[in-house]
Order: C-alpha cells, then sequence, then structure tokens
C-alpha cells in the first residue's frame, strides 16, 4: 500500500522527482510528494529529469516513504547521570552540536535522527554511562 504523504509537512523546497516509471518510485518520498503537489503549487524544486535519465543503478536522490523513529528530548537522561558525568557529557554535546543546537535539542524542540541518536549515546558511553537509557520521547515521521 502507498503511503499517503502530506505536502505541508515537507520541508520548505523540498526537491521532488518526476520519473514516474522509476522502479523505486513506489516507495520513493520525492516520487510520492509530486503526486500529492496541490494544483495551485506552480512553483516547484526538481531533479532535473535529463539527469535522472543518465543514471544507472541506484538512485543517489532516493528517499525512503517508511518512518523512522526521532528522539525527543533528553531532559531526563542527564538527570540521571552524577552531577561530575553530566557536566561532561554536556561539555561533549555541546562540542558535538553547537550551544544552540544542543538546548534545542534537549528540550525536545529539534527532533534526533536515528543516527543523531547513536551519536549521543555514543557520547555518553564516552562519557562513562554504562547502562542504555531511553530519550524523554519518540515519535515517527519520514527522514526527509
Amino acid at each position: 500500500m502507498t503511503p499517503e504523504i502530506n505536502y505541508s509537512q515537507a520541508p520548505h523546497n523540498y526537491t521532488i522527482c518526476l520519473k514516474r516509471e522509476c522502479p523505486q518510485a513506489s516507495t520513493c518520498l520525492r516520487q510520492l510528494m509530486e503526486q500529492s503537489v496541490p494544483a495551485d503549487i506552480y512553483c516547484w524544486a526538481i531533479i532535473s529529469p535529463k539527469y535522472l535519465a543518465s543514471l544507472e543503478g541506484t538512485c543517489p536522490y532516493y528517499r525512503s516513504s517508511t518512518k523512522v523513529r526521532y528522539a525527543k528530548g533528553f531532559i531526563k537522561l542527564l538527570e540521571a547521570l552524577p552531577h561530575k558525568q553530566m557536566q561532561i557529557a554536556i561539555s561533549h554535546l555541546i562540542g558535538h552540536f553547537s550551544r544552540r543546537t544542543y538546548y534545542r535539542i534537549r528540550k525536545g524542540e529539534r527532533l534526533l535522527s536515528p543516527t543523531e541518536q547513536q551519536k549521543v549515546m555514543n557520547i555518553l558511553k564516552n562519557c562513562g554511562v554504562t547502562e542504555p537509557k531511553e530519550f524523554d520521547a519518540y515519535v515517527y515521521d519520514y527522514e526527509w
């Protein structure tokens, strides 16, 4: 079954694909977005059909329509750490994400992709956290 893609939920100016005959079209976000663009939208960002025609094999622009689990916030995760360990972890997380982004992620204003979640867990592991921890919440969404 083809997932229903809501055009208004896509990132601004999301690049779409016009190649309906592509073997991966039924599961590609870029192709599914093209099919859901409302008639009153007159300007799109597209991948050049000429360029796509020149590709052989796997498309580098393919985006799976399978939703992934994003983490939302990690205040509880940090609060469970001893104070000294928490300070070290915060310092490393700020070093990786930047101060502003760190605070947005910590509060859940910015979601963490699966790859970013693993990076956070690796930083915590390097700071001495031995037991697996959970983020504050999780949401499922497309990996645009």
